[in-house]
């Protein structure tokens, strides 16, 4: 798989140390390290126009699945990565480093990922 879920899902797996690479049920997947949540691809290609939708099986559990907007779910995956990485740094540098996330972010996810009020904090 290629399509835009798979590059969000690729974009989440590297904010690292809260997420890593997994491969599960034969897909490139994000892991979170916090709590073993699994953010899968899903396969939009019979779409007219690729969403960019995700599943996410909450801790893991196959039985709690939900399929949800992945630019939303990578969207506080990038939040909650500049936060950490941000501990004991000046608000100037974390600032900086959250718009270098959600500036990547926004050249994955295009038009689909409005967010332009969090890049002006």
């Amino acid at each position: 798989m290629n399509g835009l879920s798979q590059r969000i899902v690729d974009y989440i797996a590297e904010l690292m140390p809260l997420y890593t690479f997994q491969f599960a049920d034969g897909r490139d997947c994000a892991l979170s390290m916090v709590d073993g949540t699994l953010v899968m691809p899903v396969d939009e290609s019979g779409a007219q126009q690729e969403e960019g939708w995700v599943a996410v099986l909450w801790q893991g559990d196959a039985q709690r699945r939900s399929e949800v907007p992945g630019p939303l779910i990578a969207y506080q995956a990038a939040l909650r990565c500049a936060e950490l990485h941000g501990i004991g740094r000046l608000s100037a540098e974390v600032a900086a480093h959250r718009h270098i996330l959600l500036t990547r972010l926004r050249e994955i996810c295009g038009d689909l990922l409005h967010i332009e009020m969090a890049t002006r904090f």
